[in-house]
């Protein structure tokens, strides 16, 4: 039997070449199976220290190699007063366009006050006032209009009816805004208040009826609509009435906000324009943030939330996207969403934050943060993250030797341990 099973483990390594093989020929020679594995781990070892000899680091979570032989590559150093800096690897190479800032008390002070002096389109656009009237509907296009004449029911309802559907029993105003009643003829009543109509059909039936009693109301509006689109229940358009509506009720009317919509902003068009409405402000309450009033021809739209995510990525448990609610996002907050820092390759002292420039053409910033430091856990508990921002933490050096053991390692187990299990079955 012993043999046997050195014939095949021989055969198998003239047919495939894998020296692997070999010493499984040896071992029943030697009989010491634990030879074979201490020469391959060895042998691991090695070809990964020689494999790694060629590259300047591999970055965890990226699956990436960093060549500092590029002519613009740089590195990102502490100076002795605690500051950072970076500097080319190559002597007189050009820095790339990046202001890596340390996050610091004063940085989260200044960030701070930054985001209370921003001022959003809620505070542009005129808002809706809930405790004030509001301004008198005018008629348009597509309105219903029903008028009652007092002691007239020939006027009110002239199929004579005595059953009345307001809706239907009405005066439809023309798209070009005129509408017709008896007496009166064909006029214009598009831009009348229902007061100003009222008093025009009085002065109109005077010569016919003495002192008429006319009662006016808007029974159906169609006139001004609004365009609600993106991630809502019910997307399309919505009418408005008598009633002051702004972008928080063109939302409850479409439907609420559908699961995956974002709820930091929505994006009015107005008049050609563009306005971003910060909805976060509108929908948490964590400051005073004025509802726009819709106007006649607006275009609402609700994106999703894919452009409101950060990303977590290096040695933490769970590199994946993490999407900003309505409320803020610190990186504390984020950090700890992603499962915490991976404790046997997480280096606590190297956090990064890339923030892309919002203005094209500005240099982007890469934030820093150690972590080491207790202290430092209260300013990432403040530090607040902006959408798209990416969040790495680096891995400790051993960590990375081990990124490329792990990628080799379960390879060259498999093809061991089926070598040795067809060893044993023949």
């Amino acid at each position: 039997m012993q043999r046997r099973g050195t014939r095949i483990a021989q055969a198998m390594c003239e047919e495939d070449g894998a020296i692997v093989f070999d010493w499984a020929y040896c071992a029943p020679r030697w009989g010491k199976t634990f030879v074979i594995v201490k020469v391959l781990r060895r042998v691991l070892i090695l070809a990964c220290v020689t494999g790694m000899a060629g590259c300047s680091a591999l970055v965890p979570g990226l699956n990436i190699r960093v060549d500092h032989s590029a002519k613009d590559a740089y590195r990102v150093v502490k100076t002795s007063t605690g500051q950072y800096r970076a500097e080319p690897v190559q002597p007189g190479s050009k820095l790339p366009p990046y202001a890596i800032i340390p996050i610091t008390a004063h940085l989260v002070v200044a960030q701070a006050e930054q985001r209370a002096s921003e001022q959003h389109a809620n505070e542009v656009l005129p808002a809706v006032q809930p405790g004030q009237p509001p301004p008198e509907y005018r008629i348009g296009p597509a309105d219903v209009v029903n008028i009652t004449v007092w002691d007239h029911p020939e006027l009110t309802v002239p199929a004579g009816t005595q059953a009345q559907n307001t809706t239907f029993d009405g005066q439809l105003v023309a798209s070009n805004g005129d509408m017709y009643y008896p007496f009166a003829g064909t006029f214009h009543a598009a831009g009348m208040t229902v007061a100003e109509l009222r008093s025009f059909l009085v002065a109109k039936l005077k010569p016919y009826i003495q002192d008429p009693q006319v009662g006016v109301r808007v029974v159906n509006y169609q006139a001004d609509r609004v365009e609600v689109t993106g991630a809502v229940n019910k997307p399309g358009t919505i009418t408005l009435d008598n009633t002051s509506q702004g972008v928080l009720q063109a939302i409850d009317k479409a439907g609420g906000l559908a699961a995956g919509a974002s709820h930091r902003r929505a994006i009015l068009i107005r008049d050609g324009q563009r306005y971003v409405i910060d909805l976060a402000g509108l929908l948490s309450g964590d400051r005073v943030v004025p509802n726009p009033a819709l106007e006649a021809g607006d275009s609402i739209h609700i994106p999703d939330n894919s452009g409101d995510a950060v990303f977590m990525l290096g040695s933490v448990d769970k590199q994946a996207p993490i999407v900003i609610q309505q409320n803020s996002l610190t990186l504390l907050n984020a950090i700890t969403q992603a499962g915490g820092l991976n404790p046997t390759t997480a280096n606590g002292a190297g956090v990064l934050v890339f923030r892309m420039a919002s203005t094209p053409g500005q240099p982007s910033t890469i934030y820093t943060l150690d972590l080491s430091k207790a202290a430092n856990v209260f300013l990432a508990s403040q530090f607040q993250l902006d959408p798209r921002d990416v969040v790495y933490v680096e891995s400790t050096g051993f960590a990375k030797y081990n990124a490329v053991i792990s990628q080799i390692l379960p390879t060259v187990t498999t093809v061991f341990e089926l070598a040795e299990l067809k060893n044993l079955t023949k």
